[in-house]
């Protein structure tokens, strides 16, 4: 069994003494060479003191955090563990605005200690790699948000650490530069980093993340492997039916109140019925309906259940404990905490 790069075991922390409300309570997991390990959970939940914890910027009040086997705690072992980690926070906090990129790589290279004959060539790829090699010379404060943190996942890469901590990672970016961002999480992913990311968007999440920890009020509700883990709320296939016009209001209110959760939605003068959990009966009753009054099914579509769904789910009914098959139940966790 391969040791984690990182791991958190037990973990609390409490801000202030007279604070009666843990930032977070209690919480463990590991992070492995070649993973991608999604953090997701609503502001507050924890998250961004999960990472400070990490970096030793901030100190458990209960519990252990290593990395590289480095006690995060412990002055001595947290300078011997951090030139293992690269990280970026929100906001794009650890670049200088009033630099360029080639500057502000070529300044936290030198601090990370990046030899001097190799720092200009890992300069030249990560501004090419990242599409900044346009934008090398222009001070920082004069870009977008996206393209602020493009530098600033640069210059936490410029050292090659193996552990990459990433603070929504894809915010601000464009389709197109999200989309390189993805790949270059992947191809990192591949060359055996271990990459931890917190992110609101659920479906990057589930695309690019092998495993998921789901955070709230500080608490851990569900870790486990991206896949497993959404197997865990049962499935209810929503059902799609796209007509070829738009249905009257009188009509669609009709169906609304003739079949239960059936929901009748309206865009661009074309309509749509969603049902989740429909039967095959009741969807050929459903159709004879429609024909009846005369509407014409376009196409019929089934849609599985995401991650974010699930992910609403549980934050919404975190008394709701999922009857786990024996196989599921060793790679997820669920933890169900009073309210």
């Amino acid at each position: 069994m391969t040791t984690p790069l990182a791991e958190l075991i037990n973990v609390s922390k409490t801000y202030g003494k007279r604070s009666t409300k843990p930032a977070v309570s209690d919480i463990s997991f590991t992070l492995d060479s070649g993973e991608i390990l999604a953090l997701l959970g609503p502001n507050g939940a924890g998250k961004t003191t999960t990472i400070k914890m990490l970096l030793g910027l901030v100190t458990p009040s209960d519990g252990q955090v290593t990395v590289h086997g480095y006690d995060t705690a412990v002055p001595w072992q947290r300078q011997r563990a951090m030139p293992h980690v690269g990280a970026v926070l929100e906001g794009a906090r650890n670049i200088y605005w009033r630099l360029s990129p080639t500057a502000n790589l070529r300044y936290f290279g030198t601090l990370r200690g990046v030899p001097k004959q190799e720092l200009a060539q890992r300069i030249d790829f990560w501004l090419n790699r990242l599409d900044l090699q346009d934008v090398a010379h222009k001070e920082v404060r004069f870009f977008s948000r996206g393209m602020q943190q493009k530098v600033a996942i640069a210059a936490a890469l410029l050292h090659e650490p193996d552990i990459l901590l990433l603070d929504e990672p894809t915010l601000g970016l464009d389709v197109q530069a999200a989309k390189l961002m993805e790949n270059v999480i992947v191809e990192l992913a591949g060359q055996g980093k271990a990459i931890l990311l917190t992110t609101h968007t659920m479906t990057l999440a589930e695309r690019l993340a092998s495993r998921i920890l789901i955070l709230t009020g500080g608490q851990t509700i569900a870790y486990g492997d991206t896949e497993a883990l959404r197997q865990q709320i049962p499935q209810e296939t929503a059902v799609e039916i796209h007509l070829n016009e738009g249905m009257n209001e009188h009509d669609a209110a009709t169906f609304e109140i003739r079949y239960p959760n059936l929901q009748v939605t309206h865009q661009n003068g074309s309509t749509t019925l969603i049902w989740p959990g429909a039967t095959q009966l009741q969807i050929m009753q459903l159709f004879a309906d429609l024909d009846a009054h005369a509407y014409v099914v376009n196409r019929i579509e089934r849609r599985e259940q995401n991650l974010e769904e699930l992910f609403l789910r549980l934050l919404q009914n975190p008394q709701e404990t999922p009857h786990l098959a024996p196989a599921l139940a060793k790679q997820v966790q669920i933890r169900v905490h009073p309210r």
